[in-house]
């Protein structure tokens, strides 16, 4: 038997774009999702927007039924910045705002604590098509939002997370190429991983002097990274990969500074960003409150890189294989003993544990959330009923490495299962399917899988 705490939070997770739709109403602006989408369908399985989503602006009533009906208590979301501020910054749209209270209302009433984050990748256009994350004026722009969301829905949030991950981001838009804006420039990404760095601390600053009572955090895409064998290079390999997936985040959101050998990295190559001394400061001087970790497969790593490549498998066929390689730095390979997804990701519950086991070691007792972990599966309604069984054993082994955290003495404090509902998968567009329910895409009804009725019982036992 598998017991967890009576104040465990068990929960799912969204994201604004992935499920909100109404992207044109009530004076909401474009994102740069919704430019990239409508500009380039060609780069999203099937063309794919999040136009429509899955209407939860109309519906959110509905959703937080099901959400209580279901279980959970605990939901982490987004606030779309552009629905909030149409240009990024300068009005405030009041009927944006007014749909939050709404949801907010809903949440508390259901006796569902939200976890909100304020970015979640939706950039509003306007400020997309001024330089974005390169732009130290986004940044700006952002600590106004910021403070905006804390003055606003202070009173009703407890936990708020700066940025949904940073490390993303930075790699697929600015290094693969494969998210928007599509570039390939290593100048521009180490930019702009410090100017979201900086960016995440000026939030921070912001909330703890305005909502004392307040608990910030940031949610980081983090998977170990082990050597794909034993060979000396292929561990220098994993190391350096490390840095830049990994620590590159990590490191400065609990410890205040960017590793030593990252900036070295940088160096060497000619990529270290302009840094304002003020912003190097107030991230020294004030770190997170709870770390949001978000786990979905490890790395393995080889020294076999002599060229730079980039591949997603947005299909789910098995014969589609991911790739990731910086040339004369890294590759990342395949475990020939792993199980993976028919979307080339790896299943490895010990991964999980192992971070865990991590951030306690660099910063004990620091409270952790599992922000997002979860499985994308071609789910099929049939009768009106979905059977997702290999969704239930991913939780669950998931969740057993959870409960073995917890009881090493790690500040495990929440499970937020991605996702709620199948949504907007980003470049995978609609087939690939996370959530606990399933959304019919030809009418948008809602229809709990096997695996949410698994996970209400868990959640009213604390445990399996």
């Amino acid at each position: 038997m598998f017991r967890f705490p009576s104040s465990f939070v068990w929960g799912s997770a969204t994201a604004a774009l992935q499920i909100e739709g109404g992207a044109r109403e009530d004076g909401k602006g474009p994102s740069v999702w919704d430019v990239f989408c409508a500009e380039h369908p060609e780069r999203v399985f099937g063309g794919a927007t999040p136009e429509v989503a899955c209407d939860h602006y109309h519906r959110y009533a509905e959703d937080v039924r099901l959400m209580r009906e279901l279980g959970h208590r605990g939901y982490r979301m987004s606030i779309s910045w552009p629905r909030l501020f149409p240009e990024g910054a300068g009005a405030l749209n009041q009927r944006g705002v007014r749909f939050y209270h709404r949801l907010f209302d809903a949440l508390l009433t259901h006796g569902i604590e939200p976890n909100v984050t304020l970015y979640h990748w939706d950039l509003p256009q306007t400020l997309a098509a001024r330089g974005g994350w390169e732009n130290g004026d986004t940044i700006a722009a952002f600590a106004d939002y910021a403070e905006a969301c804390f003055r606003l829905f202070g009173d009703r949030v407890r936990l708020w997370t700066t940025f949904n991950e940073p490390g993303w981001s930075t790699l697929h838009g600015y290094v693969t190429g494969l998210h928007p804006p599509s570039r390939r420039d290593g100048r521009a990404a180490a930019q702009v991983a410090w100017n979201l760095l900086a960016a995440h601390g000026r939030a921070l600053f912001i909330g703890h002097q305005s909502r004392p009572d307040t608990r910030i955090g940031i949610a980081l895409n983090l998977s170990p990274v082990y050597p794909a064998t034993e060979a000396p290079e292929d561990t220098a390999a994993a190391g350096v990969a490390d840095g830049i997936l990994n620590r590159l985040f990590l490191e400065p959101v609990l410890g205040g500074t960017v590793p030593e050998d990252l900036l070295e990295l940088g160096h060497r190559h000619g990529l270290l960003p302009v840094r304002e001394p003020e912003d190097e400061r107030r991230l020294a001087q004030d770190t997170v409150d709870f770390l949001g970790v978000n786990y979905y497969y490890p790395h393995h790593a080889s020294a076999s890189a002599r060229d730079t490549r980039f591949a997603l498998n947005t299909s789910g066929r098995k014969e589609d294989r991911s790739q990731f390689s910086l040339g004369g730095l890294f590759a990342l390979v395949r475990n020939p003993r792993g199980r993976y997804t028919d979307w080339d990701w790896e299943i490895f519950p010990e991964g999980l544990y192992d971070l865990l086991q991590r951030v306690h070691a660099r910063r004990p007792g620091i409270p952790v959330y599992v922000t997002e972990n979860g499985i994308g599966l071609d789910d099929r309604l049939r009768d009106g009923v979905v059977e997702d069984p290999a969704r239930i054993e991913f939780v669950r082994e998931h969740l057993e490495a959870v409960h073995r955290a917890i009881a090493a003495g790690i500040q495990v404090r929440g499970y937020y299962m991605w996702s709620l509902m199948d949504n907007f998968s980003w470049i995978n567009g609609y087939k690939k399917r996370y959530g606990f329910l399933y959304v019919d895409r030809s009418t948008l009804a809602r229809y709990p899988k096997k695996s949410a009725l698994w996970f209400r019982d868990v959640a009213e036992n604390h445990g399996f």
